[in-house]
């Protein structure tokens, strides 16, 4: 039972902690800035192959292949999930709306799929909404922050040069976190590690077997 409090008690001093205070630099340093704040994420239509490791809630785990196609112009995403045996277990396409195509047990649940195609979104394409401040936080990581109608995101751009993506919620309540590591050509990250906030939360990682870029 302490134990749990404890894990209860550290997810709410990260969820609740408020957003990170942006010191502003100067406009070409903040040009720069925003540049690099939009590195991991991809730039037209591309078709990326991930073996992906989960962690469910209530500590279960899950390993897969994805296979998204995804195109940044206009938002939308096709995505495959196969057992590692090559079973579909999903085959959905999201843009204004959700299409599951096939969905075997769970993964045929509409609200679901919906939270994974979101997921799936944060972590391809550049944050919604518009860049309202570049700088840097008192730990010197160079940040971005993105505002919209749903909330904030902030891009860091940590000393390692790893990059790690927060979204909030319009009462500054952190939902996500993902980091983007071990940058390939171009940017794309050759892993990508998600985590959920809250109780119960899940993570997600993604180990980039193959990408193509589409016409």
């Amino acid at each position: 039972m302490r134990a749990a409090a404890v894990l209860l008690a550290c997810a709410c001093s990260v969820s609740c902690a408020g957003l990170p205070r942006i010191i502003p630099t100067g406009a070409p340093e903040a040009a720069v800035l925003a540049r690099e704040c939009l590195a991991p994420f991809l730039k037209g239509k591309w078709r990326v192959v991930h073996s992906i490791q989960g962690t469910l809630p209530g500590g279960s785990s899950a390993d897969m292949i994805g296979v998204t196609i995804a195109a940044s112009d206009t938002g939308a995403i096709r995505s495959t999930l196969m057992s590692i045996e090559g079973l579909v277990l999903l085959d959905a396409e999201f843009n204004k709306g959700l299409v599951i195509n096939r969905g075997i047990g769970p993964l045929g649940r509409h609200d679901l799929v919906t939270g994974m195609m979101r997921d799936i979104r944060l972590m391809l394409f550049a944050p919604p909404g518009t860049m309202t401040e570049a700088g840097f936080l008192a730990d010197g990581s160079g940040a971005c922050r993105y505002r919209s109608d749903e909330g904030d995101v902030y891009v860091l751009m940590k000393k390692s040069r790893d990059i790690e993506l927060r979204t909030y919620d319009r009462s500054a309540r952190l939902l996500r976190a993902v980091r983007f590591l071990d940058a390939g050509p171009g940017g794309m990250p050759r892993r990508i590690e998600l985590e959920s906030a809250g109780f119960p939360g899940y993570s997600l990682r993604l180990d980039l077997i193959e990408a193509e870029r589409l016409r």
